[in-house]
């Protein structure tokens, strides 16, 4: 299960009022159980909070596509006048997110499915990139196989590159090089580079749970 955080958390008495959303608060006004869910609760408590940072407003999303998104996840919810404004802020336009646009086409151009549904989760997904711990820890989900599962599952074209399961952010801005025809790697091959161990290995994790929608 996802941890809960202790540094935003809102209560019934102070919601209208708080500037930050708790995990628990919005997973209390889901109407869904499922892993995919919990991680949309994990991001948005930990990347739409504007008192932290990353802060990446509304996910990158458009504000009616995000208010869409909230409905659809948290029909119960209802967001904080204070929060939701400091969501229209535009993301991706400072040092912080330099990258996020960028991660953020590369998972919409490998969607299995080009609709809102595939989309949100690339938004999510390239929100939790900007975080600093393992991509699978930065969503919030109990695993790394989560995380594959979950990339295998809405971008499998992409998910199919990472033969050699080099760790999954460092795939993606591998991906951004080569997109630019960089290379970013003075060695000839993964295998003799001197940073192997930094691209690949095990990542902790105990749970095998399965993504839904």
């Amino acid at each position: 299960m996802l941890h809960a955080r202790t540094d935003g958390g809102l209560n019934i008495r102070n919601a209208h009022d708080a500037t930050s959303v708790g995990v628990w608060h919005l997973l209390g006004h889901s109407g869904k159980g499922d892993v995919l869910t919990e991680s949309f609760a994990w991001v948005i408590a930990t990347y739409c909070d504007p008192q932290s940072g990353p802060f990446v407003p509304a996910l990158g999303l458009e504000r009616a596509a995000f208010a869409e998104l909230l409905s659809m996840r948290f029909p119960h919810f209802i967001p904080p006048q204070s929060w939701l404004a400091a969501q229209n802020k535009s993301s991706g336009n400072n040092g912080a997110l330099e990258e996020f646009p960028d991660l953020l086409q590369l998972l919409l151009d490998h969607r299995a499915v080009d609709d809102a549904h595939h989309r949100n989760v690339a938004h999510l997904v390239a929100s939790a990139c900007m975080g600093g711990d393992h991509l699978w820890q930065d969503l919030g989900l109990p695993e790394r196989r989560a995380l594959s599962t979950l990339l295998a599952e809405y971008f499998p074209a992409l998910a199919t590159k990472n033969a050699g399961d080099m760790k999954w952010k460092k795939f993606f801005y591998k991906q951004l090089c080569e997109r630019e025809g960089i290379n970013a790697c003075r060695s000839p091959s993964c295998a003799v580079c001197c940073d192997h161990a930094k691209c690949f290995g095990a990542e902790e994790g105990v749970a095998n749970i399965r993504i839904a929608r």
